[in-house]
Order: C-alpha cells, then structure tokens, then sequence
C-alpha cells in the first residue's frame, strides 16, 4: 500500500550530470557486495564478454576504476547520434549496448585506445571511491530501472524533467520558451525554492532571469541550512529544487555535478551537504522525500537495452523525428525517512516520474499533464513504502580523508573559452545580465567580475 500523502511536506530534487547505473551503482550485485535484487555488473567472464564493447576487432569489458578523483582526458560525446551510436542497432527491440567505446574515440582530446586498455567510459566505481552515493543506497532507496527519458543529452532531458516535454532533441546555445514546473507550481499556490552553486541551469531560459536575480525563489545553497532549521513551516518550501556547481558553467574552483571531465569528489562533496542541511531538524527531515537523479548518462557504459516508450515532438518543436524509446539506465535514489533501508525498486520509472510524483501530492487529484500521465512510466509515490517516518536519522560518512587530494577544476573556467553549445548557452545568460544595476546583480558578482 503507498504511503500516505499526508505524511509528506516536502519534496527536494536534486539532478546531477552525465553517470550511468552501471558506472555508478553496478557493484552492488558484485562480490562483495552481492545485492541479490540488482539488476548490475556481474563478474562472469562470459556476461562481461557478451556485454563489452566493440572498437578495431576488440572486446572492451567493464572495469573497476583506480582512482576517483582523476579528471578524464576528454567528455564522452552523448548527443542523440552519438547515444545512437553507443547503443547500437536493435534485434527484436533489444539493443546491443557495444558502441561506447567507439564513440568515445570519437572524444576531443581522448586518448589512443588500444587493445587492453581500460576505457574511462567501461568503468565502474566502487564504495570507497562513491562513499556517499553508497551511503545513499546502504541507508535508503534506489531505482535500478530508472532511464533517462529520451536517448539524447542535457538539455533535452533536463526540459523533459520540468516540463514532461522538451522542445529541442539537442543541446543549444540557449533554451526554448516552454512551460515547466515553476509555473505549474506557481498555477496551483504551491511554495517551491530554488537552492543552487553557481548559475542555475534554467538561467539559459530568459524569462526565468528577473526572478532568479530579484525574486525569491531562487537562493544560494548556504541559504538551505538556515532556512531548514529557522523558517517557519508556513514559509518553508513545499518543493525544492538544488543545484549543483556545473561544470559547463562559468565557475571558480571545483564544480559539483559530476559532469565528466571533471572528477565524482565533488559531487559526493555536494550530496553529503545537501542531505546533513535537510536532515538538521528531525520536524522537517520527518514530511521530506529527496530525490537524486541524473539528467542522462553522459556516454558511460550501461548493459541494459533502453525499453520501448514513443515520445513525438510538442507543437513547435525544433525536431520532427519521434524517440522511440527511453535513454540510458541512469541512477536514482529516493532518500527519505519514508524508505526502508538498502530498499531496490524495480520497476520502470523516467524524469517524468517525478512530475506525477509533485502532482499526486499537490495536484488536487489531478495529474500534472495528460502528456506526463499518459507515459506509462510509475511515479516516486510507488517507491515509498513505510507507513510512518523512520525514528533514526542515518550518520554519513565523515570525507576528510576522501577529500584530502582536491582535483584540479573541469569544464569552463576564467582563461578558457566556451566550446559546447551548453557552455556557451551559460555564457550568454552570464553575458545577459552584464548591464543591469550593481544592485540587481549583486549575488552572481563575483562571476561577472570573473568571466571576460
């Protein structure tokens, strides 16, 4: 039986960039570890042969990564071709998944890959080096079926995630004008925050920019500790929304997403304070649900063939070809007192299953799309499954040691130039607000002092 609705106050998302299941979860059906109900990586000789990659005549299996906090050498392509590309031509509806590493060539600045090598993108993390995604999945839930919603890249699936629709199949030097999430929140009187590092992603969407920078709606992520702990219930956020540091962003110092080139420390960095802010006070900790996902895969390995789903362009779409089914395998977690620990949920779920989530527990009984409600995709309520809040609040661990060798920073940074069109679409936002009064500017000072 699902959870009740009453018990629930809050509602955070927390989207991360570019990590598989695979690469980021596989293990827990590995020895040690052995999950029996994880659909991961198996150390079989024969499932690792059947599941390798293909590049030159060689066979490139998955394999454990050494080191997290290196900076690969290049970002894994992962456009709609390109994830065309990675996951092969299909057989009966079923894909062979053995283009990542030939994609992956294809890479600026990746390296020779020859045969025996270990490729960056058939690689898998392992507790030691993901302390607190594993802390996440040991204490809490996670959804081995949860795909991205269409096999193309950020920005697609980043709209799809707030809106249920996306405009666009590929990434642009900007984003298109559609409805998302923020106005059906704002249409149903429902509280909603945006705490971010940075700028936020839909500062690439113009009419969002007078809010982000005079409203309140959008805040810096230090705010969310004195907010969980002093503002009153009848002020505090219903849905909230955090933001990583990006990489594709202009920043200083290391970003936070998890964006390849850059390395996963700090985005562990980033999980571990997002849940201690949001887990300070056992009355608000009691009514939340956090979802963390992933926006897509970013060209890492996954063995596990996407499922049939159609999705058609929306009127005034930029593109005329339909997908025809879901993206990659991405990881999910739902973290709440509401789960039992160490909970795997198998069934399908997208980003879309997040705004049917948001619309079961605000919607007034209605869904939050006929678009959104006709995906047949379950929702995050489907997870829950505690009829009352867990009395112990799980200690994560400590990172001192974890974060002792700090990578250098990835993505665009002071003295590099935009070079994808997401890192170029931040720029203009940045470039947008060049102009306006000091005072109305005043919290992106710094990078606008920064950034030529």
């Amino acid at each position: 039986m699902p959870t009740d609705l009453n018990l629930i106050k809050t509602i955070v998302v927390v989207m991360m960039e570019n990590r598989s299941f695979d690469h980021l979860l596989g293990y827990l059906s590995m020895a040690p570890y052995n999950w029996p109900n994880v659909d991961g990586l198996r150390d079989d000789p024969a499932w690792k042969a059947r599941v390798s990659s293909l590049y030159n005549n060689s066979r490139f299996p998955p394999v454990p990564l050494t080191d997290p906090y290196d900076v690969m050498a290049a970002d894994p392509p992962h456009e709609r071709d390109d994830i065309a590309l990675q996951m092969g031509t299909s057989v009966n509806g079923v894909f062979p998944m053995n283009g990542f590493v030939t994609n992956y060539t294809k890479a600026k600045g990746a390296p020779t890959v020859k045969p025996g090598d270990a490729v960056p993108v058939m690689g898998y993390f392992t507790p030691a080096q993901v302390p607190i995604t594993d802390f996440l999945a040991q204490n809490f839930a996670i959804c081995d079926h949860w795909f991205c919603s269409f096999p193309a890249g950020t920005q697609p699936n980043r709209l799809m995630s707030m809106s249920g629709f996306s405009k666009i199949d590929v990434n642009h030097y900007g984003l298109p004008r559609q409805e998302m999430v923020y106005d059906w929140l704002n249409d149903h009187n429902i509280r909603w925050r945006v705490y971010h590092e940075g700028l936020p992603f839909f500062m690439m969407m113009p009419q969002w920019i007078p809010d982000i920078l005079a409203g309140n709606h959008f805040r810096p992520l230090v705010k969310l500790w004195d907010d969980v702990q002093n503002e009153p219930p009848g002020e505090f956020p219903q849905v909230i929304f955090v933001e990583p540091m990006y990489t594709d962003a202009p920043h200083l110092g290391v970003s936070f997403d998890d964006h390849a080139p850059s390395a996963v420390k700090g985005g562990q960095q980033f999980l571990l304070e997002v849940y201690r802010a949001l887990s300070l006070v056992p009355g608000v900790w009691n009514g939340t649900v956090m979802i963390v996902d992933y926006d897509e895969h970013g060209g890492f390995f996954d063995h596990v063939s996407p499922p049939a789903l159609r999705t058609d362009p929306p009127p005034g779409a930029s593109y005329t070809r339909s997908f025809e089914t879901l993206g990659m395998r991405v990881p999910g977690f739902v973290v709440s007192p509401l789960v039992q620990p160490k909970t795997v949920f198998n069934p399908v779920l997208d980003h879309t299953s997040v705004l049917k989530f948001i619309a079961e527990k605000f919607g007034n009984g209605q869904p939050y799309s006929d678009v959104v409600d006709r995906r047949a995709v379950g929702s995050i309520l489907d997870v829950l499954n505690l009829d009352s809040p867990r009395a112990d609040i799980p200690t994560a661990p400590p990172l001192i040691d974890y974060l002792n060798k700090q990578p250098p920073a990835a993505g665009y940074t002071p003295g590099t130039s935009p070079a994808s069109p997401i890192s170029r679409a931040f720029k203009n936002a940045l470039d947008s607000i060049r102009g306006l009064p000091p005072d109305s500017t005043a919290k992106f000072s710094t990078l606008l002092n920064s950034f030529p």
